[in-house]
């Protein structure tokens, strides 16, 4: 790595670590992040593996700890764009998930130019990094509730309804629903389910994921995830006070999480950002 490269990771380590002090509480796993508590839960919502989110985002609506919401919706065919949701039916309504790369910041701006002062912004955890720093632009003048979502990666919508059309011979404009748990990309289409293993579809994944460390949203106030729990359930990490706010009387069956299984992917998230650095110098 070069000097200049060197002086860039450690500035963007500094920064990170000044946030988790600012906005997270608790002590820090070297593996995980900050956190106050780790558990795997299923609501009686509908939605991607235990409805979390979605069960998160209409709680905060009813108990009045956020008036709007920064979420992603499915926009025209396989597509994915940031909307903002100011009830819990538009929440409902954009149920699922999409691993399409969305920036939500602009959204965000936005409410916040209009005035709106509790938002919760649903997000991924490079999205998550850019809303802190936001927070601490406008620090006073709004209180922000960041859902982070587990991410190994994201995909280029062309590309990967390209690589969908050539291995499993589908339309992805007309699936149902998307998934990806246990290495395994499913896609349900006309009732029925096409898979195949999520390494297949590393030409269809945005080239810039491959520089991201973080896994598990460490810079939210809740991380939700299906790795680490059974199928049906999602696995939630409370980070901060805003968290554990949110998580209060939540409604939810609980299970234990394998906590290895995340490490595991967190882990190999950290050292394929640190091969791609080391690629990116060799090139220069």
């Amino acid at each position: 790595m070069s000097n200049n490269q060197a002086e860039k990771t450690q500035t963007s380590k500094c920064q990170d670590e000044a946030l988790e002090k600012q906005f997270l509480e608790e002590k820090k796993d070297e593996d995980l992040g900050v956190y106050c508590d780790l558990f795997s839960a299923k609501t009686t919502f509908e939605g991607q593996d235990g409805g979390v989110v979605s069960a998160l985002l209409v709680k905060g609506f009813e108990e009045g700890l956020f008036d709007v919401a920064v979420i992603v919706r499915r926009g025209e065919g396989y597509s994915a764009k940031a909307t903002v949701a100011s009830s819990a039916d538009e929440v409902l309504a954009a149920k699922g998930t999409r691993y399409l790369k969305v920036n939500v910041t602009k959204k965000l701006r936005e409410l916040i130019s209009q005035g709106k002062i509790h938002i919760a912004v649903v997000c991924t955890p490079c999205e998550a990094k850019a809303v802190r720093k936001i927070q601490q632009t406008f620090k006073g003048e709004c209180e922000i509730t960041i859902i982070g979502l587990f991410c190994f990666e994201a995909f280029n919508s062309a590309r990967l309804k390209t690589e969908t059309a050539v291995r499993l011979g589908i339309d992805l404009d007309k699936a149902q629903k998307t998934q990806i748990r246990h290495g395994k990309f499913s896609a349900l289409v006309d009732g029925k389910e096409y898979s195949c293993k999520v390494k297949e579809l590393d030409e269809a994944a945005e080239k810039i994921c491959s520089y991201c460390n973080d896994f598990t949203s460490q810079l939210a106030d809740v991380s939700v995830g299906s790795v680490g729990s059974r199928k049906g359930y999602s696995t939630v990490i409370v980070r901060s006070k805003v968290g554990e706010k949110l998580l209060k009387n939540f409604d939810a069956v609980k299970d234990a999480v394998d906590k290895e299984e995340i490490v595991r992917l967190s882990k190999f998230k950290c050292e394929r950002a640190k091969k791609s650095l080391a690629l990116l110098k060799s090139h220069k």
